[in-house]
């Protein structure tokens, strides 16, 4: 639930956030021997959910001006 907020805070409800919580876990599952203490994956997974998340916004901002920029060529 807490990754999903942090997701949600960044990228709003819907399949945005909800792929920003899977891309997180999967990064758990590939990383999950770099956390080095137990106590600190609360904080790793709500770091790497935030970035995760960073990056799909600005993704989804990029894709949005490029789509107008093709909307708005002549012909």
């Amino acid at each position: 639930p807490t990754v999903l907020a942090v997701c949600r805070g960044i990228l709003g409800t819907g399949p945005d956030a909800d792929d920003a919580v899977q891309a997180t876990f999967l990064l758990l599952v590939q990383r999950a021997g770099r956390v080095r203490q137990p106590a600190a994956l609360g904080g790793w997974l709500c770091g790497v959910a935030a970035r995760v998340a960073r990056r799909a916004r600005q993704r989804r901002s990029r894709d949005r001006e490029r789509g107008a920029q093709v909307r708005d060529r002549p012909g």
